[in-house]
């Protein structure tokens, strides 16, 4: 082979390289597309060629970026035979919190038809993260900072007064109940003491029995007889076990009342949540109680979308470092969980992540917006001690993002605890 022909070869295979480098690089494809424009007002830093996805699948990129007036406008090249329909939501997404954006299209309704070729869409403005940060500074500085102000102790000093209102009503009803349920307590003592002996009795009398022992022995030599007595006993063995099981629940019933408030930066207010917490053993709870408790007739500042004066009614189970629970939260059906993960610290151990989520089905209009996605809750709190904890939380994630600062205190009471315990005797007429 000459060297002309080697170096034909050589620039030839260069040629090719430097062409499939210049396709992969220039974004160039062979498919098919047709194009729509997104309108926006803030695009977030979405860049320019990103990938467009449909419910998480791919396809398409965004062709260019460019400014009309006030708007940002978006152009988008879809795969022909891709369907979006007119009601689809367009946003900017991103791969992590610190990851790539691209458009994210959640699609519609078949029955509102199909987005044609060119046509123009409004797209969803979302907050950027480093913006709700800046803004969530922004309200952490400027509540700190209006602690010493006229609203904000007029508002903590309503919570702190509600607080002291139902703090006093129920040391009234322990006072009237403590004399009697000391009593009741010292008879239930007396009484699992005697059942003790009487099973213990109750024990040897069959062992006599069994082995033909003095006149009852000689008696049960009858195999009816010996049946039916032995019978008797065995009844009267399982109603002992029974009421002692009955006792000792009273016994391990635990009563926690728990009270706390929390101070919405947008709305410039404080609301107050109040409740029981009763665990009739370990690992299982019932909690009862008030949420968003607020002085309707306060003067109102800020839109506040929020269901006040709601009740909280739930049952929970807790398994080491998690917490779950469901029932009714804030009005409506839902469930949340709690979760502490750095039990190996013991810096960081009074941590706990939360997340809650309720009135799934909601869809309706509240001071003329509408609302078509479930109330999302995210939030951290910290354990001070055994009765004081205190925390961040941001409500209603998927809507209008409602951040709150909040605080409670819990504590036992014993004698309230012996009360709710009685109730548990109902399981001896099973």
């Amino acid at each position: 082979m000459s060297n002309e022909t080697k170096i034909g070869i050589f620039v030839l295979a260069g040629t090719v390289l430097f062409g499939t480098a210049i396709f992969l690089l220039g974004d160039y494809s062979f498919k098919s597309f047709y194009p729509v424009y997104v309108e926006f007002k803030d695009v977030a830093g979405l860049p320019d060629k990103s990938v467009v996805k449909l419910s998480g699948v791919e396809i398409g990129k965004i062709s260019k970026i460019y400014m009309e007036g006030e708007s940002v406008i978006v152009k988008v090249n879809i795969f022909e035979g891709v369907d979006i329909y007119r009601d689809a939501k367009f946003s900017v997404g991103s791969t992590s919190m610190i990851g790539s954006k691209y458009l994210q299209i959640d699609q519609g309704n078949r029955f509102s038809g199909i987005i044609k070729r060119n046509e123009r869409i409004k797209g969803e403005d979302g907050l950027p993260l480093d913006r709700a940060l800046a803004e969530a500074i922004a309200d952490v500085r400027k509540m700190i900072g209006g602690f010493d102000g006229e609203s904000m102790g007029s508002s903590l000093n309503d919570s702190l007064s509600n607080l002291r209102e139902i703090t006093a009503n129920i040391n009234q009803i322990v006072a009237v109940a403590k004399p009697h349920t000391e009593n009741i307590m010292a008879r239930i003592d007396s009484l699992t003491a005697r059942l003790d002996d009487m099973m213990e009795k109750t024990d040897k009398i069959i062992a006599k029995i069994d082995s033909g022992e003095g006149p009852i022995g000689a008696l049960m030599s009858d195999k009816s007889m010996k049946e039916d007595v032995s019978g008797a006993i065995s009844n009267l063995k399982d109603a002992t076990a029974s009421a002692k099981d009955a006792l000792g629940r009273i016994k391990s019933f635990r009563t926690y009342f728990k009270f706390g408030a929390k101070y919405e930066p947008l709305i410039h207010a404080a609301k107050s949540n109040a409740g029981v917490k009763i665990y009739p053993r370990n690992g299982k709870y019932y909690y009862l109680g008030g949420s968003n408790l607020i002085n309707t007739k306060n003067i109102k500042r800020g839109t506040d979308y929020s269901k006040r004066n709601t009740i909280d009614a739930q049952f929970g189970w807790e398994f080491n470092d998690i917490d779950l629970y469901a029932g009714v939260l804030n009005g409506a059906g839902g469930a949340g969980i709690k979760y502490s993960p750095f039990h190996f610290s013991s810096a960081l151990d009074k941590l706990v992540f939360l997340f809650e989520a309720s009135d799934i089905s909601r869809n309706r209009y509240i001071k003329n917006r509408h609302f078509d996605s479930p109330i999302y809750t995210a939030g951290i709190e910290f354990e001070v001690n055994n009765h004081l904890s205190t925390g961040i939380k941001v409500e209603d994630l998927a809507e209008v993002k409602r951040l709150n600062y909040n605080a409670s205190i819990i504590f036992e009471d014993k004698d309230i605890a012996y009360l709710f315990g009685f109730a548990s005797l109902a399981s001896l007429s099973n």
